[in-house]
């Protein structure tokens, strides 16, 4: 008898919580208008929502109190980060509740040396720190195969475009618009809630807001139509204006990508390590999003493809300091190709050709780079290059 009464107290306990919650917020923003815990008591709302199995609300609220708690600044934003940690943790998205939680950390760690945290507030860093020690016990590579088994669609967005149900790929015929590839694209991209006039003024920037509100909500039913062709949840969900994916239906290899070259940039290189880089940099298969022109592609293309050069040239390094050299150059010519100008990354190249004994393709790699910067650039190369080109070709 005793478990049952109190299952069902606990649930009544909820369904008043979330009577009364909103009330609440109502009451301070009328009254008291206290923005911290007007914002607070959100997160905790959204809590309430998630134990009451309303999924898709609890993510919604939380994602935005979150996105509030940013603007408000202080200790407050990395409390609501972490209390929608545990709620993406609850819809499956464990990965990205990892990501969260390392964020609240790092921030909460700078703020304790820039503001004395409120008595409230210190069992919260406490738990946060703990979790950081345990780091779910998840390795990186368990929580891609985990997502990857529970993903409906996954989006390569490397190069052009291309999205697949599970193993098969979505023929561009299907797609009634290219913008509709687009918008999918780019929901993918924020990764997160995102209001529908940001949507409009990043996809159709040069239109007048009626219409692109008219374009917007033609494609977004075109995308929707497409979609259920292969699912029967809604995969776009909406909530105060904003859409985003359903976490954990839809898999991008950005974050693959980001998630396994970040890990592996962290830990020194070893032939294991080397062996999972070469497998990671495969997911590199061009440019980010190459097929659209937007501004706001371009930072995180720069990123990523920054990102991809370090990994080439920390695999390079590795192979050059265990003479192989042939494996060394390969990446390095590769790196030169996007970084035509940059004499770091010559001098690894021109090492690897005098230990190899190479003395011509020395001077012809040295002569070619010297052309190159003085008709591009109209430069000469630096007194360091121009000394270290004679000591090495004199070995």
């Amino acid at each position: 008898m005793g478990h049952p009464v109190y299952m069902r107290n606990k649930q009544r306990a909820l369904v008043l919580s979330d009577h009364y919650l909103p009330c609440g917020i109502e009451l301070l923003q009328h009254v008291g208008n206290d923005q911290f815990l007007q914002i607070l008591n959100r997160s905790f709302l959204a809590l309430i929502c998630l134990k009451l199995g309303r999924r898709s609300e609890a993510l919604t609220i939380a994602e935005e109190a979150f996105q509030d708690a940013l603007a408000q600044g202080g200790v407050l934003a990395p409390i609501c980060e972490l209390l929608l940690s545990s709620i993406l943790m609850e819809t499956g998205d464990q990965l990205k509740a990892k990501e969260r939680l390392e964020e609240s950390v790092a921030l909460l760690g700078k703020l304790a040396f820039e503001a004395p945290l409120k008595k409230s507030n210190v069992s919260v860093l406490g738990t946060i720190a703990s979790i950081k020690h345990g780091d779910f016990g998840l390795k990186p590579e368990a929580v891609h195969r985990e997502r990857i088994d529970q993903c409906l669609f996954r989006i390569r967005m490397f190069g052009p475009i291309r999205v697949f149900h599970q193993e098969e790929e979505i023929d561009a015929a299907c797609w009634r618009t290219v913008k509709s590839r687009h918008l999918l694209a780019y929901l993918a991209h924020r990764d997160q809630p995102v209001s529908t006039d940001q949507i409009m003024e990043d996809l159709w920037p040069d239109l007048d807001p009626q219409r692109a509100s008219a374009l917007f909500h033609t494609t977004l039913y075109y995308l929707r139509r497409l979609l259920q062709q292969f699912s029967d949840e809604e995969l776009i969900i909406r909530g105060s204006k904003r859409y985003q994916l359903r976490p954990g239906m839809i898999l991008s290899d950005r974050f693959e990508f980001k998630a396994k070259a970040t890990f592996a940039l962290g830990k020194p290189m070893t032939k294991a390590l080397a062996e999972e880089l070469e497998a990671t940099i495969q997911l590199y298969t061009g440019d980010y999003l190459l097929d659209l022109d937007y501004q706001w592609v371009i930072p995180v293309q720069e990123e990523l493809k920054n990102l991809y050069i370090e990994l080439k040239q920390k695999l390079a390094i590795y192979y050059l300091q265990n003479a192989m050299y042939t494996r060394s150059v390969l990446h390095l010519k590769q790196i030169m190709d996007l970084k035509p100008y940059s004499e770091e990354i010559l001098q690894l190249l021109l090492t690897n050709y005098a230990a190899m004994g190479d003395q011509l393709a020395v001077k012809k790699q040295y002569t070619a780079f010297t052309a190159t910067i003085a008709e591009e650039m109209g430069m000469q190369p630096s007194f360091e290059l121009v000394r270290f080109y004679k000591e090495i070709s004199m070995v």
